[in-house]
């Protein structure tokens, strides 16, 4: 397994912000909708709330 690109994020709370932002920007996507963004951890099972990105997906409409 040594030639496995595991393709890792180095800063998921980013990540999730910014894939937030690009739904929140998206036309199709009604703005009377909240938009969350969560981090999965894998080890607990646990849906971690990132809340910068909660806030960036507030309706705005």
């Amino acid at each position: 397994m040594s030639n496995v690109k595991w393709h890792t994020i180095r800063d998921q709370e980013a990540a999730v912000i910014e894939d937030v932002m690009r739904i929140r920007a998206h036309p199709l996507v009604n703005p009377a909708i909240p938009i969350c963004g969560y981090v999965h951890d894998v080890r607990t099972g646990q849906l971690n709330e990132v809340a910068r990105a909660t806030e960036a997906g507030r309706p705005t409409g």
